[in-house]
């Protein structure tokens, strides 16, 4: 990809421009993805101002966000479709690993209703069926994020409000390489994937989405927790 010269009175420092695909959606999603993670609801949730409650109640909601995505992606298995099948790795699904940990932070018969903004958001997920691309979109955002800064909530969940390991399993991997490693050969797959144009503009334009979605469940669980959780 060439990149356009250097304006006047820039230097040598000057960042290059993002030349794999993988690159172009990491920096295209780079403002949104920084919102959703600094939202009031995650900053105060990591910082270990509200409680183990506010952390189960998020969980809850990942069920209707995960069970979306996974039943797309069981259509595409079945499906076999060219585009999704490198990116199919059973030992990613997290659906049953989010219910076993709901089992353990709240009981077995727990019933949650999902938020305005997580129906939202699955329904949005659901709508890709027929989209491999835009459906790829929300696998990259979901599963790069449980792999990534995943791995420091469970560490902080379990840090400041004593959750258990068994009730973190949403983010043991089992199955996968290290993180690094798998993250790293995900990346290769998306430089890879012979994505369109077009494809690859509607790729962006969902991940953007789903950062944008992702984003306002947080914005509903702070509606929803009470300012005194840490108390």
């Amino acid at each position: 990809m060439s990149t356009s010269p250097l304006p006047d009175n820039a230097t040598a420092t000057t960042s290059p421009a993002p030349e794999t695909f993988s690159q172009i959606v990491r920096a295209t999603t780079a403002e949104r993805h920084s919102a959703a993670e600094h939202s009031s609801f995650m900053t105060d949730l990591m910082k270990g101002d509200l409680n183990a409650a506010a952390y189960t109640r998020l969980l809850a909601q990942y069920e209707f966000i995960y069970e979306a995505l996974e039943t797309v992606a069981a259509e595409f298995r079945r499906a076999g479709h060219p585009l999704t099948q490198a990116f199919d790795h059973p030992g990613l699904d997290r659906l049953d690993s989010i219910r076993a940990d709901l089992r353990q932070l709240a009981g077995e018969d727990h019933e949650t209703e999902p938020l305005p903004s997580t129906a939202r958001y699955a329904d949005r997920i659901r709508a890709t069926v027929d989209t491999p691309e835009r459906f790829l979109a929300h696998h990259y955002l979901r599963y790069l994020g449980d792999l990534s800064g995943g791995q420091a909530v469970a560490a902080l969940m379990a840090r400041h409000y004593e959750v258990p390991s068994e009730g973190l399993s949403m983010y043991r991997f089992p199955e996968l390489p290290k993180p690094k490693v798998f993250k790293d050969q995900y990346r290769v797959l998306l430089d890879e994937a012979p994505f369109t144009q077009e494809q690859r503009d509607a790729f962006l334009e969902e991940a953007i989405a789903g950062f944008d979605l992702n984003a306002e469940v947080f914005a509903d669980l702070e509606k929803v927790t009470s300012p005194s959780a840490a108390s």
